[in-house]
Order: C-alpha cells, then sequence, then structure tokens
C-alpha cells in the first residue's frame, strides 16, 4: 500500500507513479476495438427518401425527426440490441430515434461499426473501423512529463444551481449546450484567473485553451478537478490534462470551451496533440460540418 492508499500526505514519486497508472489506463482505452482511435468517417443522413449514403448497405433517409433504413439481408447490415451485441441482418425496414447531441451504436457490416448521433437536428453516421490505421499504429499519445508544480491548488465557487451555456463545438456550424456548475479559481505568479467548470454538481471538470493550444497541444483540453466543490478547495492537476476525440480524426462534434476559459500562458502539461495531428479543428468544411442551419440545441431556442 503506498502513501497515496494509507491517506498520508504523498511524495513526488507517489504522484509521478499515479500519473503514470492514469496514462496507462488512458492509452488503453484508446486501443480497444471501437474507441476513439477507430473513428473513419462521418456522414449526414439529409435526405426524405430512402438514398445510399457512404457506400453502406442499405437506404437511408430521415422522415418526422427518426432516422429509417431499409436493406436486404444479403446486403450484410447486422443490427446490434440494446447492449451493443449482434443480432441479426436488417430484411426490411427499422427506424431509430436518437435525442440531440445523443449517439447510439446500431449496426456492423463486417467489422465496421455504424453509429447513429443527432448533432444540431440532423442525424449522422459514425463510422468505426478497429483496422484504422489511427489505432493499429498507435503508439501512445505525447504528453510532458509530469511535474509536481502543475498540481494547483485552487478555490471552487459552486453556483447556487447549473446554468445551460452554449458552447461552440469542433463541427463547423454546430453549437451545444453545456452545464456550468461553478467556477474554479487559481492563482499563477500573482495573477487570479478564473475557469468555469462543467459537469455534475459533485463531479467537476474544465475545458480550457492555453498558450499551446494549437502549437503544441490540441485546439482545446479538458481535465477533472480533485476535491469536493461543497469544501470550497480542490486541486488542477493539469498534468492529466487530455485532448478530446475531435483531436484524432476528422470526424469529431466535441463540445469547445465556454467562452473566457482561455488560460494566458503556457500549460506544458498533460498531453501534446496526438502524433501527426495539429489537433486543430476546421473552421469550416470537412465532414463534421452541419448540412445545413443549425436546428436543435445549443443556440437554437428550444
Amino acid at each position: 500500500m503506498n502513501a497515496i492508499e494509507n491517506g498520508e500526505r504523498p511524495t513526488t514519486e507517489d504522484l509521478a507513479g499515479e500519473w503514470r497508472e492514469f496514462r496507462r489506463e488512458r492509452e488503453d482505452a484508446l486501443r480497444r476495438p471501437y474507441d476513439w482511435l477507430s473513428v473513419v468517417g462521418l456522414a449526414w443522413v439529409v435526405a426524405d427518401v430512402p438514398t445510399a449514403v457512404a457506400d453502406l448497405p442499405g437506404r437511408w433517409w430521415v422522415s418526422g425527426g427518426v432516422l429509417h433504413v431499409a436493406a436486404a439481408a444479403a446486403e450484410g447490415l447486422v443490427l446490434l440490441d440494446g447492449d451493443g451485441g449482434a443480432t441479426d441482418a436488417l430484411d426490411g425496414e427499422v427506424t431509430r430515434e436518437v435525442a440531440e447531441a445523443g449517439a447510439t451504436a446500431f449496426a456492423l457490416v463486417g467489422d465496421l461499426r455504424i453509429e447513429v448521433l443527432r448533432r444540431g437536428g440532423y442525424y449522422a453516421l459514425r463510422l468505426r473501423d478497429p483496422q484504422a490505421p489511427a489505432r493499429t499504429g498507435f503508439a501512445g499519445v505525447p504528453t510532458w512529463a509530469f511535474d509536481d508544480a502543475w498540481r494547483v491548488p485552487v478555490r471552487l465557487e459552486p453556483y447556487d444551481e447549473p446554468r445551460t451555456v452554449v458552447v461552440d463545438a469542433a463541427a463547423p456550424g454546430l453549437t451545444q449546450r453545456a452545464t456550468a456548475v461553478g467556477e474554479v479559481v487559481l492563482v499563477r505568479d500573482g495573477v487570479e484567473h478564473r475557469l468555469v467548470a462543467t459537469g455534475r454538481r459533485h463531479a467537476w471538470s474544465v475545458s480550457f485553451r492555453d498558450a499551446t493550444s494549437g502549437v503544441t497541444s490540441s485546439a482545446w483540453r479538458t481535465v477533472g478537478i480533485d476535491g469536493d466543490p461543497a469544501s470550497g478547495t480542490g486541486v488542477l492537476d493539469l498534468n492529466r490534462a487530455v485532448s478530446y476525440p475531435y483531436a484524432f480524426s476528422d470526424h469529431g462534434t466535441c463540445p469547445a470551451p465556454i467562452d473566457g476559459n482561455a488560460l494566458p500562458f503556457d500549460v506544458t502539461a498533460g498531453e501534446k496533440a496526438p502524433a501527426g495531428r495539429t489537433g486543430v479543428p476546421p473552421i469550416a468544411g470537412g465532414s463534421t460540418a452541419l448540412p445545413g442551419p443549425q436546428l436543435l440545441g445549443g443556440s437554437v431556442p428550444d
């Protein structure tokens, strides 16, 4: 049992060991067959009549806010059950309804997994392939070395009630909604900085930009807060800052930080941009760009 498990004050080596375990678990998760390294495409379904999409089996369309697909069994579109297990090849027509900002595993074509998601009121198909080069060639995410100095004591200031905040996204033209729960206050070189936290009342995280964003790290990153917000104090361990899924492919729709969540200095801790990638989403165009004006969610009134 180490000092952390004993409840003793941890040494720098204790903390570095915990960080190495965190990194191991993070990269093991990314290596899973259908995690974020497997994403190879995203295709919007906008037709209101049966239409082929992205060379996939079947014909796809949207009617009455519901996704429809029709296929013959010989086409090999194998439906997934609620636990993600394969069932039978579709022979006929099936529908799937997904809430705005939601996603669900839907079908397999060989090893290729199709997920149905809804962003901005539009349905899309996200494609995951365990043989994606990003996964088969994965050698880890570059990081800065652990540095205890980036474990920053912070003051936690919960809001009386959670607030809904509109944020931009990695998908051009898309806005999303985040639940702001309070503010994280840190001091660096005598200057106070505030970041708005999202999440649940007792589980906070912050998405942020800093002076390395889009240079040596991805355009924005996220990190959890250690500590109970009700106590008013915590630790922002920036060694554990990680990139969002959008940084690993060209097909992410991840929410951006709340406006103002920017640190005006280099945070040389946590993950750098993935190897061979800038970690910067497109400003316009690309597979994730909304196919029309946003219809639901984000800045669109309910």
